[in-house]
């Protein structure tokens, strides 16, 4: 029987993923794990789920934007993912397909994704990044992810939603507010403010930009329903 494992990078994308899939009635039909924006912990899962006996490999939740046309909120359902050493990893594609048209007003964006080791901070990185790889948006987990898939030779699709946009700058408070399980500190984003109060309109910025991205993915999710589900292998 075909079990899909996840792996998300926050946990309020866990959650929305548990919430949107009603149709994985049983939790052996559907497992889901939290990267913390770390790849290595995203490869190092998705062995676990695939051990446990997963079938097919989802990476959900959101990226930063790499192409400025892509803006927050837009729906990314990878065609492939290049890894930082640029290889390039096809997610599979029928799948997609499958997930696309089962989606009833949200056209998402057919595209690469790159995959990094840390997370882009400047506007500069990103254009950097989009240059060398024509990719639309980036995140820390995909390429994890399809890296495991690729070695134990199990079909993965990538599901994310754009936050912080191409021009868009991310403040330390913002990257200082995540610890390795994906959760948000409080306090840590507190004492990053605190000692750079200039920080606060450019964090309500990426706030409000990821908050649209989570309410895209919300969307989403509980557009394709059933049609997320792998084929039986």
């Amino acid at each position: 029987m075909a079990c899909l494992g996840a792996v998300v990078g926050l946990a309020i994308e866990r959650t929305i993923l548990r919430a949107r899939l009603p149709a994985f009635r049983r939790p052996a039909d559907l497992w889901i794990l939290s990267a913390g924006a770390s790849p290595e912990r995203a490869e190092t899962l998705a062995d676990t789920l695939i051990s446990r006996g997963a079938t097919a490999l989802l990476s959900f939740g959101i990226a930063g934007g790499l192409d400025p046309a892509v803006r927050p909120g837009a729906v990314v359902l990878a065609d492939e993912i290049i890894l930082p050493d640029g290889t390039r990893l096809g997610a599979d594609i029928a799948w997609a397909d499958r997930v696309a048209a089962a989606a009833r007003d949200m056209t998402p964006h057919r595209a690469p994704i790159a995959g990094t080791a840390r997370m882009l901070t400047s506007a500069e990185q990103k254009s950097e990044l989009r240059r060398r790889t024509g990719a639309v948006a980036a995140d820390m987990e995909s390429h994890g992810v399809a890296r495991a898939a690729a070695r134990r030779s199990v079909p993965f699709l990538v599901v994310r939603a754009v936050a912080d946009p191409a021009e868009r700058a991310l403040p330390q408070s913002a990257v200082a507010g995540l610890d390795a399980a994906g959760t948000v500190r409080p306090l840590a984003t507190l004492a990053a403010i605190a000692a750079d109060p200039r920080q606060i309109a450019a964090l309500f910025e990426v706030a409000t930009d990821t908050l649209t991205a989570l309410a895209a993915l919300w969307r989403f999710a509980g557009q394709i329903g059933r049609g997320v589900a792998p084929v039986d292998p």
